[in-house]
């Protein structure tokens, strides 16, 4: 069931209240509410919203979202598996019965469905399209997850909200990375295991030369995992290749 008291205007960062009336998250001092759609997605921002890589990345997924299932699937056959692929770096965040966790660019839920179903999952996406695809497969799957259009550079989450936070695939394109990861941050628990996972240079060098698959990766910075970019309080820091060095999984948690 969905927790009430843990949004906040992504704009001001005051705190938000649910107007039943209205359908939707309101704050109290402006009168702005985030409306609920038809299917229970909370709206805190839309595509028209996005500047710079963000706004790219998103129509190029919201374009591909109809078809990334697909393609996962056939991506992950070369490592043996998709849920055997995702457990190379989901096994890092030690999800308990329990948990509140947040999927930052949530994509079709691919993710959420390799992890223990007793915990209570919130996900993020700046993409209409993936988080259509992502309501079909939590409906038919029955999915414990609360889906909402935010960007991870401005998350709609009060402080120390959450148990684990992940991100995987696609903060490589995000517009400020540091914010993103700032705000994954703060949205954390004291102690909180955090991940974030993303393709390498060697990969994204293959990506751009494909058509239409490599037009994100087009010119942008060289890839290096934000390692420099973790805010201060964070511990316990590692990095690692998967995959055979196709991806690389940055792992911290938030301090006590």
């Amino acid at each position: 069931m969905i927790d009430f008291s843990i949004w906040q205007d992504p704009e001001t960062g005051e705190p938000l209240s649910f107007n039943r009336a209205r359908r939707g998250f309101e704050n109290p001092r402006t009168g702005r509410l985030y409306p609920a759609d038809s299917r229970g997605i909370l709206h805190f921002c839309g595509a028209e919203d996005a500047v710079g890589p963000d706004a790219a990345s998103t129509r190029f997924y919201d374009r591909f979202a109809p078809f990334y299932e697909g393609g996962q699937k056939l991506y992950y056959s070369l490592y043996g598996g998709e849920r055997k692929a995702r457990n190379d770096y989901l096994q890092y965040l030690h999800i308990r019965p329990g948990d509140r966790v947040l999927e930052v660019s949530v994509g079709t839920g691919a993710n959420i469905r390799c992890l223990p179903p007793e915990a209570d999952y919130y996900g993020i996406d700046l993409s209409a399209g993936q988080l259509e695809q992502c309501f079909l497969q939590k409906r038919r799957r029955r999915l414990p997850l609360h889906l909402c259009q935010a960007n991870a550079e401005a998350l709609p989450f009060r402080d120390e909200s959450f148990d684990a936070v992940f991100h995987v695939g696609g903060i490589n394109l995000f517009s400020d990375r540091e914010a993103a990861i700032r705000e994954m941050v703060r949205v954390a628990r004291p102690g909180a295991p955090l991940l974030i996972a993303d393709e390498t240079e060697r990969v994204a060098r293959r990506y751009q030369r494909l058509p239409f698959f490599g037009t994100p990766f087009r010119g942008r910075e060289e890839i290096v995992p934000p390692v420099d970019l973790l805010p201060p309080n964070v511990t316990d820091v590692a990095l690692a290749d998967v995959r055979r060095g196709s991806l690389y999984c940055l792992t911290f948690c938030k301090a006590l």
